[in-house]
């Protein structure tokens, strides 16, 4: 059921942000294949259902995920000019001033709003499906950063978008209080990433949160290109949702994740990138889609 992408959360105008690709072909589902070309014994990272390449405004890596219908690509463009303005019904999730690690990794996900009236005949809105999410990094030196092996451990936060089923609202969504864990292993060429997030509520302006959502996904062993710091590959974990007088549920899911690392030293390094992850549960009866999506930025 999974889908989802982005713009980002770049201090720059985002017209810069849609330029072409540099140096880099794009890649899509349709052309599974590594992120370099420049070695034969870097590993190969998987990219199915993932874009990137390098922007032209700034050389940052960017890694996008998208699920637009048809009509989104003017909205989205709307996000990207010179004078960004977010058309009615339609928002940028992650605040700027907040973004990532500050003028290294930015972050963006673009997000319609859901609105009816309430029981008691108020106007409610709340998130309603996400569009696109992107993460940007900085370029990678591995010259100065690989040579060396061994381990470096990084840590940093996400922003995740969960989902169960199809009711009002159906999303759950946080901005930054999530925790994230990764190690890049050199020598084995290989990437961990674990992503915890226990603060996701229903959000309306209009109420306090009923329901509370839990995220835990891990990401073991996947493939870490040392030549381009790309990483990536088959994440899993568990989608639990806590519901006030009605107990817990959760439910397993299964997913991708696709990032980058940047920077020129060991011991100054970021990362970002996108993830999914969907699954099933079973509630009063009812098969119920999950799914959770989201960003994430790290540093040392």
């Amino acid at each position: 059921m999974r889908r989802l992408a982005l713009c980002l959360l770049s201090f720059v105008p985002l017209s810069a942000c849609v330029s072409g690709p540099v140096g880099v072909t794009p890649m899509t589902t349709s052309a599974p294949t590594t992120l370099s070309a420049r070695t034969t014994r870097a590993a190969t990272v998987p990219t199915d259902g993932y874009e990137t390449y390098v922007t032209q405004h700034n050389g940052f890596t960017r890694v996008r995920r998208s699920e637009l219908q048809p009509g989104d690509a003017a909205i989205v463009a709307q996000f990207e000019d010179s004078n960004p303005a977010s058309p009615a019904g339609f928002r940028s999730l992650v605040d700027p001033q907040s973004a990532a690690v500050r003028n290294r990794v930015f972050v963006e996900i673009i997000g319609q709003d859901d609105s009816w009236i309430d029981g008691g005949g108020n106007p409610v809105s709340a998130l309603q499906r996400v569009l696109r999410l992107t993460a940007d990094v900085e370029d990678f030196n591995p010259a100065a950063v690989a040579s060396a092996g061994g381990q470096i451990v990084l840590s940093g936060s996400d922003y995740s978008v969960a989902q169960i089923g199809t009711g009002r609202p159906n999303f759950a969504n946080q901005s930054d209080s999530g925790s994230l864990w990764m190690s890049l292993d050199f020598d084995n060429q290989t990437a961990t990433v674990r992503i915890i997030n226990r603060t996701l509520y229903y959000h309306t302006p209009q109420s306090t949160p009923q329901t509370m959502f839990l995220v835990d996904l891990l990401g073991e062993n996947m493939p870490f290109n040392i030549e381009t710091g790309a990483f990536g590959g088959e994440v899993n974990g568990e989608v639990y949702q806590l519901m006030v007088h009605l107990g817990g549920r959760a439910a397993d899911v299964s997913g991708t994740l696709l990032g980058t690392v940047g920077g020129a030293a060991r011991d100054d390094l970021v990362a970002g990138g996108v993830f999914e992850a969907s699954g099933t549960m079973n509630f009063q009866g009812q098969t119920l889609d999950v799914g959770v999506d989201g960003v994430f930025w790290a540093s040392n």
